[in-house]
C-alpha cells in the first residue's frame, strides 16, 4: 500500500534521476541519453500526478514541473529522428537513406540546440515534498482516483484501436496511456499490483515497436520510392502488422484490462 513515506521517496527518487539525466543530456545528447531523460521525466510527471491539488498548484512546483514537461516537448522531434535513423542503416546502401539520413541529423541538429539550451536554463531546478505534509487517507485517495482515472481512459482506447489498426493517433494515446498507469502502480507494492505490471509492461513494449514503425513509415514514405525503399516500407508495415496481431493476442489475455 502507498504510504506518504514511501511516496515521498519515491517522488525525491524520481527528482534526483531527472536532476542526473539532464546533466547527462547536457553534457551528451546522445540517442540514449535523450531516450532516459525522457523516460525519467515521464516518470516524476507521473508521480507529481498523484499529489493532492494544493501541493501541485503551488507556484514553484508547478513551474518546475512545467519546465520538465516542456523539455519533453522540445526533444520528441530529436527521439522521432533518433527511431529512424536507428532503422536505416540495416536496410542497405542505397542512396535514398544516405539522403534521408542526411536530412534528418540537420533536423535533429537544429531541433537539439533549442532544447539543449533550454535544458541548461533549469538544471538545478528542485522541489521536494516531505511524508509530514501528506496524509495516509488523502495520498491513499489521490492514487486511487488517479489510477482509476487512466485505467478507463486505457480501455476506451483499446476499444477503438481494437476496431482501428491504423488509427495512430489513438494507438499513441493507448501506449502513454499504459506507460502513465505502469508508472502510477510502480509506487505501490500491493498484490493486486504486483499482477498488473508485468501485463502493462508488455503492453508498453509491444506498442512501443509498433510505435517506432509508425514514425519510421511516416517519415521514409515522403522520401522517393527507388525499388529498395519500396521493399524496405513493405518489411516494415509488415514487421508492424505482425506485431499489432501479436498486441491484440496479448490484450485478450489481460481481462483485468478489458
Amino acid at each position: 500500500m502507498i504510504t506518504p513515506r514511501s511516496y515521498s521517496q519515491s517522488l525525491s527518487k524520481s527528482e534526483k534521476i531527472v536532476s542526473d539525466k539532464v546533466r547527462a543530456y547536457i553534457r551528451e545528447p546522445s540517442e540514449e541519453n535523450v531516450h532516459d531523460l525522457r523516460t525519467s521525466i515521464r516518470r516524476l510527471l507521473t508521480a507529481a500526478n498523484v499529489l493532492p491539488k494544493k501541493i501541485r498548484r503551488q507556484r514553484e512546483f508547478r513551474r518546475s514541473l512545467e519546465s520538465y514537461a516542456k523539455l519533453l516537448r522540445l526533444n520528441a522531434k530529436v527521439r522521432d529522428v533518433d527511431i529512424i535513423l536507428a532503422k536505416l542503416p540495416s536496410h542497405g546502401d542505397d542512396p535514398n537513406f544516405s539522403i534521408i539520413a542526411t536530412q534528418l541529423k540537420e533536423i535533429r541538429e537544429s531541433s537539439l540546440k533549442r532544447a539543449a539550451r533550454f535544458a541548461s536554463s533549469i538544471k538545478g531546478k528542485d522541489f521536494s515534498v516531505q511524508a509530514r505534509e501528506l496524509s495516509s487517507p488523502i495520498i491513499q485517495k489521490r492514487f486511487r482516483k488517479t489510477t482509476s482515472a487512466l485505467t478507463k481512459t486505457l480501455k476506451t482506447h483499446l476499444r477503438t484501436v481494437v476496431r482501428e489498426p491504423e488509427n495512430l493517433d489513438e494507438l499513441h494515446k493507448l501506449r502513454e496511456d499504459s506507460r502513465s498507469l505502469r508508472f502510477t502502480l510502480e509506487m505501490d507494492d500491493s498484490p493486486e499490483t504486483s499482477k498488473l505490471l508485468p501485463v502493462l509492461e508488455k503492453w508498453q513494449d509491444i506498442l512501443g515497436e509498433i510505435r517506432d514503425s509508425d514514425i519510421f513509415i511516416s517519415r521514409v514514405e515522403e522520401g522517393k520510392f527507388s525499388s529498395k525503399l519500396k521493399q524496405v516500407l513493405e518489411k516494415e508495415k509488415s514487421g508492424r502488422q505482425e506485431n499489432y496481431e501479436k498486441f491484440l493476442e496479448i490484450a485478450k489475455e489481460s481481462p483485468s484490462l478489458q
